[in-house]
């Protein structure tokens, strides 16, 4: 049996031109040979629509065009598996998947379990599924669907199983984190050892606000070996077999899918949709063993492609963003250069007296290396102008943090003016460990149209850079800004460490708080001064109210600062 795995990329509401990418790749799975074409779930809509979905037009229109898309597969012999919302006649909105051959909607499969946890909110937006759908070939191959959160859920695998299913098909929009790929395949092998079957796992590609998603469709084999993974961050349709008689062979050695559920259907009764198959029978094929990819090379990939389709997707042709000659800016230029093209980046360098000839040096050598644009744009004689009117309203004025944060937002405003002269989308150099303590300037450094690094700890910022120097074998961030001390230059001598703890112990104590919940006290037993936790805790509430200002940003961890993180900012704790 062939399997088209495509990792679509949709625009969220772009119904015309997601069906016509939907078309596109069933006449290109259909050419392969398909016996089976999977796209991922709500595809005809993109994800997440969020509040379009509580809009009857918008409902209408989708069923409009999967009409269309139904039609366009009238002279096709592979059938499609598409997702989609499902407006019914009640008013109930669900979260859909759609069995399409020939010309005809075979039959609907509705989404049981609805995550309402993290970036998902569907509870807002879908009634709840109930009942089994099932697809019967002429030979016997029968196959079983799922959406997504169903298969974290073992009840209706098991289900399926029972069935005698030798196919499970996951349809999914899973959005892309550290370490997430790796969960996934455990426990899907899991459901596919359990129930004695392929599973196929197809996901959605491409970014959209803040979520992106990496593709890296999947098919697990009977006995729980990964068989086949598309490629991670890239668009297409992806070919894969399997030999639905490996399916029978297990269960003829295994006792477990012979007995009748010992448990009370929570599901309507199963459709069965019979057809026959058109292609020649299982090719024998070797998968080449699955290499996952380096921690840094998974998270650049993120980031370039979160950059490229929030560029292309809101018609944004150019990026503009601050040099400074920091670690910080260079990476984010190098994702934009990546993302976008060199032709398409300006980098402007904007000194005060506190900025020194390396840091000048440094951003020039590294515009240079990359091809982007590069501007020399003076803001001393702006900075000394509001001194000279500052100092004579403030009775014993003196130098302090809002003259440190002045140079920042005199920045930022000469950024945006370059943007409205020139149509370039402001690009916030802020990172997550910075943002996470409030060491950034508000209205500064943090403003933005958009922020590559919004989620990538400063640790994982150094990372980053040393592994792009290696992978493209030369210095193209010049080794200076990687081993300097990190510093704001907004005043003499200053460094980073001056408020804050190194980076490491910075990270690391972010991490245990945001990433896996640990309290203060059990943060400190991990080896950490408590004194010091409880400072980085109060540092990081303290500075809600500048967060909930900050721009849309790539999300590559498990709490992001955006839907994962939903704290108040007037709070005690």
């Amino acid at each position: 049996m062939r399997l088209a795995f495509v990792q679509l990329n949709p625009t969220v509401g772009d119904l015309r031109g997601n069906a016509e990418q939907i078309k596109f790749y069933l006449s290109k799975a259909d050419e392969g040979g398909a016996d089976l074409v999977i796209f991922p779930e709500l595809a005809l809509t993109g994800y997440p629509p969020e509040d379009l979905l509580l809009r009857r037009d918008f409902l209408e229109r989708t069923e409009e065009y999967l009409a269309e898309v139904v039609s366009f597969t009238s002279t096709l012999e592979t059938v499609a598996v598409v997702g989609y919302p499902k407006l019914t006649r009640e008013g109930f909105v669900y979260n859909a998947l759609g069995v399409i051959y020939r010309g005809r909607l075979l039959g609907e499969y509705y989404k049981h379990y609805l995550p309402n946890y993290g970036v998902f909110d569907e509870y807002r937006y879908f009634k709840r599924g109930r009942g089994l759908l099932t697809l019967t070939y002429g030979d016997g191959t029968k196959v079983g669907f799922l959406i997504c959160e169903d298969v974290w859920h073992p009840t209706l695998a098991r289900e399926y199983a029972l069935e005698g299913v030798h196919l499970l098909v996951v349809i999914n929009a899973s959005p892309f984190e550290v370490g997430k790929f790796e969960r996934k395949l455990k426990f899907v092998s899991a459901r596919s050892t359990d129930g004695l079957h392929f599973t196929a796992y197809g996901n959605l590609v491409g970014g959209n606000d803040s979520l992106v998603f990496d593709g890296r469709s999947f098919l697990v084999d009977p006995s729980g070996r990964l068989a086949f993974v598309a490629p991670a961050f890239e668009e297409g349709v992806f070919f894969a077999e399997l030999d639905p008689a490996a399916a029978v062979r297990a269960r003829l050695k295994d006792q477990r899918v012979k007995e009748a559920s010992l448990f009370e259907r929570s599901s309507e009764p199963v459709f069965n949709l019979s057809l026959d198959r058109k292609t020649a029978p299982y090719l024998d094929w070797e998968f080449p063993p699955y290499e996952p990819p380096e921690f840094e090379e998974e998270v650049f990939s993120a980031l370039v492609t979160g950059v490229r389709d929030y560029f292309k997707k809101q018609g944004f042709e150019r990026a503009i963003l601050g040099l400074s000659g920091g670690v910080d800016s260079a990476l984010t230029a190098v994702v934009a250069a990546e993302a976008l093209g060199p032709d398409r980046v300006l980098a402007l360098y904007m000194p005060t007296r506190f900025n020194s000839d390396e840091s000048y040096e440094d951003a020039a050598a590294l515009a240079a290396n990359l091809g982007i644009g590069f501007e020399v744009v003076e803001v001393e004689p702006f900075f000394e102008r509001f001194e000279e009117l500052f100092s004579a309203r403030f009775e014993n004025w003196s130098f302090d943090t809002a003259d440190e944060n002045l140079q920042a937002r005199i920045r930022a405003v000469v950024l945006f003016y370059y943007s409205n002269k020139t149509g370039a989308l402001v690009l916030s150099t802020s990172n997550k460990s910075e943002a996470a303590v409030g060491y950034t300037t508000i209205y500064g450094d943090m403003a933005g149209g958009f922020a590559p690094l919004k989620d990538v700890y400063k640790t994982w910022v150094y990372r980053l850079a040393r592994w792009y120097n290696r992978r493209r074998g030369r210095e193209v961030i010049p080794e200076r800004i990687l081993t300097k001390p990190p510093s704001a230059e907004l005043r003499p001598g200053q460094t980073d460490q001056d408020a804050l703890p190194p980076y490491e112990v910075l990270d690391r104590i972010l991490q245990l708080y945001l990433e896996e919940g640990l309290s203060d006290r059990e943060i400190a037993q991990r080896g950490f001064d408590l004194g010091v936790v409880e400072k980085v805790l109060a540092m990081l509430h303290r500075a809600e109210y500048k967060r909930k200002q900050s721009p849309l940003g790539v999300k590559v961890t498990k709490t992001s600062f955006d839907k994962d993180w939903r704290f108040p900012v007037v709070k005690k704790v």
